[in-house]
């Protein structure tokens, strides 16, 4: 705890599943009033080591050598490393160092005794931030991208504020970019993520798949996403979802008619599921491709004031 005083707090959130790739980023997010920032083990030895409860110290011994580059760290905080899980994502160990969600703006308060809510009203905006972000890349592309803790630290002593733990399942698949993706994504990224009535049921269910541990249940939900935008009655739900979702992504007939058949093949995989039967398919490549089905469902489905009705004559008209 902190005594009351005046102080000086900078806001972060940890990167799990992503590596430097997403630096890419940064002239974007810099731009909204945020950044991405790597830092090794020797920065996170001296000015971090207070998230794993290693209050900093300047005198302690750097005895365990990491990383291909051996970087110094003390027991004290490699202990505790080792014992706050999950270590392995939170550490890259082969070039040690850990990736943080930065707000460039810091806040201030006084020793009041109000300073509370203060802290609490900048940590909420932070948070907001944070997930619309973390939402917005997920929807660009697959990648296992999480934060394992939100938190507030001063800026000279280096003590922990607020803080806030996220959701960790011990998934994995790192989140990264290439040059291409990076410049799309920063002309997509916006600091406050809208959806519309259409699609405001469709991304909780996208967001709930990755607290989900089990391939199976992330697949039931997927497939719920689509219900979700593209059914309307208890009528023919393959075909209408099947129909639907593979006149968005095809540009002749011919893809139609093979998407067509993929969509409602993975939309039999989900019944079978659900009704306890035998899944004969491959659960990571078949989460995988309906998982990017459901991403280019959703964004095309997120624009402002497009309704159901809308969204079904659109297609309707379309057909091949």
């Amino acid at each position: 705890m902190i005594n009351r005083g005046e102080y000086t707090f900078e806001s972060y959130a940890i990167v799990l599943n992503s590596d430097k790739t997403v630096l890419k980023l940064n002239p974007t997010l810099e731009k909204l009033g945020y950044k991405f920032h790597w830092i090794d083990a020797t920065e996170l030895e001296a000015d971090f080591s207070e998230i794993f409860n290693i209050p900093k110290g300047n005198n302690r011994p750097l005895t365990i050598m990491i990383g291909r580059e051996f970087k110094g760290i003390s027991h004290e905080l490699h202990n505790a490393l080792v014992h706050t899980p999950p270590f392995g994502e939170i550490l890259h160990m082969e070039f040690p160092g850990i990736l943080l969600l930065r707000k460039l703006t810091d806040f201030n308060v006084t020793g009041a005794a109000m300073d509370f809510l203060i802290e609490q009203t900048e940590f909420e905006k932070f948070l907001n931030f944070a997930n619309d972000l973390l939402l917005q890349m997920r929807l660009f592309k697959i990648g296992e991208i999480r934060y394992s803790q939100f938190f507030n630290i001063t800026s000279k002593t280096r003590q922990v504020g607020l803080r806030s733990a996220g959701i960790t399942i011990g998934s994995r698949g790192d989140y990264t970019l290439n040059d291409e993706e990076a410049e799309i994504l920063s002309s997509k990224l916006v600091a406050k993520y809208e959806s519309n009535e259409l699609t405001e049921l469709a991304i909780k269910n996208f967001s709930v798949v990755y607290d989900l541990p089990d391939g199976r249940l992330r697949f039931i939900a997927l497939v719920t996403c689509l219900e979700s935008l593209f059914n309307l009655g208890r009528d023919q739900i393959a075909h209408t979802i099947s129909r639907h979702l593979a006149i968005i992504l095809s540009n002749n007939k011919n893809q139609f008619n093979e998407n067509y058949k993929k969509i409602k093949k993975l939309y039999g995989m989900r019944s079978t599921i659900v009704h306890g039967g035998k899944y004969d398919g491959h659960t990571i490549k078949d989460y995988l491709e309906l998982s990017d089905k459901v991403r280019a469902a959703i964004q095309y489905c997120n624009i402002p004031s497009l309704t159901k009705e809308k969204l079904f004559e659109d297609l309707n008209s379309q057909g091949f």
